[in-house]
């Protein structure tokens, strides 16, 4: 059966032009992107009070000049955070009926600090340092300096401080470093190889998984602060910029170890260093004994170790086996290759 239609309702189909659908586009603004913070690695750059203060004033000005919302923003979580690790606590440690107004947290801090002085762990000074490798090498004794960053203490903390899982969000980059974790086999090598190393720099600074993991990873594997001789992490980069890198390495047979070992040996040997030899790549703190054994065939005085993780399993037990000096250089080598740090006396 054929359901007709009425002529004026196919006569008003006909002349009904159909209707275009509307749309819009949408205007996807581009947003210019946050002007992140300068970054400073913090096993870079010696952090002192003047430099705090210049970071300070830098991020606040440079962040935030594209964006006055981020500026107020910034400043504002700025000074909370502040207040939340300085003045607060001394509100809470005052009782309450006293005041302090004319005193301030960094004049608080300063005096407690003189109060700990006796309990402070003294660390060689750069100069200090530097004395013992050319002693060393001069008498021909075997010396190694090793460094512990967050990398090295993250690791040593798997299981015995920080759950894996801990450590595996705290220490994204480890693998980069040179470490899968889990890996207790390499947590316990570098706990020994922190045991006999001469020299051993940690961290002075006490951001979260530098300095405040020194004290607990050191209780766990009995590591003791008395009669050692420690200095500070960072210096590497002290040596370089007190001009006592030439007057470790001027005359001397050099073995270059690590991912940046070509370019370094170029720009040592361009400055008169001898290079007995360099072996690359290391592929990991797994591989730290491989390049031992390959290192001892190498007729060297001193070698310069950039390894990541491995370098302080490296530096260590190349130095005891050879009877040589063996530093860890870590991204020292990074920053001579780039220009960053002239070799200089």
């Amino acid at each position: 059966m054929r359901i007709r239609t009425s002529r004026k309702r196919q006569i008003a189909g006909r002349l009904r032009k159909p209707k275009k659908r509307r749309t819009r586009k949408r205007r996807i603004k581009k947003s210019e992107p946050l002007l992140k913070a300068p970054v400073i690695p913090i096993e870079a750059v010696p952090v002192t009070p003047d430099l705090v203060k210049v970071v300070e004033t830098d991020q606040l000005q440079l962040d935030t000049s594209h964006d006055k919302g981020f500026q107020a923003g910034f400043a504002k979580g700025y000074q909370e955070g502040k207040y939340a690790g300085g003045e607060a606590i001394i509100d809470q440690m005052l009782p309450p009926d006293q005041m302090l107004p004319e005193v301030t947290v960094e004049q608080i801090i300063a005096a407690g600090i003189s109060m700990y002085r006796e309990h402070s762990l003294p660390l060689l000074t750069v100069e200090q340092v530097g004395d013992r490798i050319i002693h060393a090498l001069d008498e021909q004794q075997p010396l190694s300096l090793v460094r512990l960053g967050d990398g090295e203490l993250l690791t040593l903390a798997q299981e015995i401080v920080m759950p894996v899982e801990t450590v595996r969000r705290e220490g994204k980059f480890l693998e980069y470093a040179g470490v899968k974790v889990p890996d207790l086999d390499i947590r316990n090598r570098l706990a020994e190889a922190v045991l006999g190393a001469d020299i051993v720099g940690i961290p002075r600074t006490r951001m979260p998984n530098y300095q405040p993991l020194v004290s607990p990873v050191f209780r766990a594997y009995s590591i003791p602060f008395a009669n050692r001789q420690w200095t500070d992490s960072l210096v590497n980069y002290g040596l370089c910029q007190a001009g006592y890198l030439m007057r470790i390495l001027r005359n001397r047979r050099v073995l270059v170890i690590g991912n940046m070992a070509e370019p370094l040996s170029a720009v040592l040997a361009g400055s008169g260093i001898a290079i007995a030899g360099m072996i690359t790549p290391v592929n990991g703190a797994r591989d730290a004994v491989r390049i031992v054994e390959l290192a001892r065939h190498y007729d060297f005085e001193i070698a310069l170790v950039s390894a990541g993780i491995a370098a302080v399993l490296i530096t260590e037990e190349l130095a005891r086996l050879t009877g040589k000096v063996a530093i860890d250089f870590g991204h020292m080598a990074n920053a001579i290759v780039k220009g960053e740090a002239p070799i200089t006396e």
